[in-house]
């Protein structure tokens, strides 16, 4: 069999072609995790300030029906503790004391992300009345929360202060 130079030619355009077509291929699958990690962090940010806000602000007369609901955002042993806690002390002493608690996340920040999770530093500041002062009380905190990704939806696995 004789090789000539259309041969050659031919045979390196075929190489070249499936050499652009794997690049191209690498390049586009690179563009397209960066693209949803990033929509991941922000969807992930917006659904950890919702909830955080959520979960700590309440008013006593209405605060055995609206906590609960919100542990539908939760997942697995940390919404089990949530549950625990708002039962068995956070609405009694809240209804005991006619304690409002007003939150308000003012800065959110990503720690760490991957395609199914992500850890969120939350700064979240907190304005309490009660009947046992005229006074309101002012506090910040520093949470940490942990998100894990659940049929395209966030839920929080565990929320931490830092």
């Amino acid at each position: 069999m004789k090789i000539n130079a259309r041969s050659i030619m031919i045979g390196v355009a075929g190489v070249l072609l499936v050499a652009a077509v794997a690049v191209g291929s690498l390049v586009a699958d690179r563009f397209w995790s960066d693209r949803t990690a990033e929509r991941n962090r922000t969807s992930a940010a917006a659904f950890a300030q919702d909830t955080v806000e959520d979960l700590f602000t309440y008013n006593y007369d209405s605060a055995d029906k609206e906590l609960p609901k919100v542990a539908d955002r939760l997942s697995g042993a940390y919404r089990d503790s949530y549950m625990k806690v708002i039962n068995e002390q956070a609405i009694p002493a809240a209804k005991e004391k006619k304690l409002n608690v007003q939150t308000l996340v003012s800065a959110t920040g990503i720690i760490a992300s991957s395609r199914d999770h992500v850890t969120i530093l939350v700064i979240a500041d907190q304005r309490f009345s009660s009947s046992d002062s005229a006074q309101q009380t002012l506090a910040s905190d520093r949470l940490q929360v942990e998100l894990t990704k659940h049929d395209d939806s966030w839920l929080v696995t565990d929320i931490k202060t830092i």
